[in-house]
């Protein structure tokens, strides 16, 4: 397929009329010519166009201050693309809470909760809150990563539960942009 930089017939078009084509090469190699795009100068945005810019301002803001830090930097050098796009497409990404696990759990003092989480690039917390049938805060608190580069993150009771009717137990999760991902039992 023939390149638009090196096309004859695309470059004499684009010189004779101007700014008035617009030429594209697709990922597949295929030349697009078109005419080139006009807008109001008028142009009034939608809510949705607006909230998406909006996004995408707030995304860019937080990549410029977060491309320096070294979990960004880290996985830059492991990947073919910057520290910069890893934190833009971090702040887009939330995180996932994929499981509880209460096996372990009888409504004792001292006992662990395990909690399961990922993210495209890291989880910052998780935290569980216990709560009875009638959404009374039992207890909470936040979990400790049960080991390094793991998905696991363990919570440690600190009250006594009444375990019939079983209590309802929320774990969320939250990555470095703020993002965050909830997940209940019942």
């Amino acid at each position: 397929m023939a390149k638009t930089y090196n096309n004859i017939f695309i470059f004499g078009l684009t010189s004779a009329f101007g700014n008035s084509f617009v030429n594209r090469e697709t990922p597949l190699e295929k030349t697009i010519l078109a005419s080139q795009p006009v807008f109001d100068r008028d142009r009034e945005y939608t809510q949705t166009q607006k909230t998406h810019e909006s996004a995408i301002q707030e995304a860019t803001t937080y990549a410029n201050f977060a491309q320096t830090q070294e979990v960004y930097i880290h996985k830059a050098r492991r990947s073919d693309v910057t520290a910069y796009t890893i934190a833009l497409t971090d702040w887009f990404v939330a995180p996932k809470v994929l499981e509880i696990n209460v096996d372990g759990w009888t409504g004792e003092i001292g006992q662990t909760i395990r909690v399961k989480a990922r993210d495209n690039v890291k989880v910052a917390r998780v935290s569980v809150v216990i709560r009875d049938l009638e959404d009374n805060v039992l207890e909470m608190g936040e979990a400790v990563k049960s080991e390094a580069g793991g998905a696991w993150w363990d919570y440690t009771t600190k009250a006594l539960v009444t375990m019939t009717p079983f209590p309802i137990v929320e774990a969320t999760a939250q990555d470095l942009p703020g993002n965050s991902d909830s997940f209940v039992i019942s």
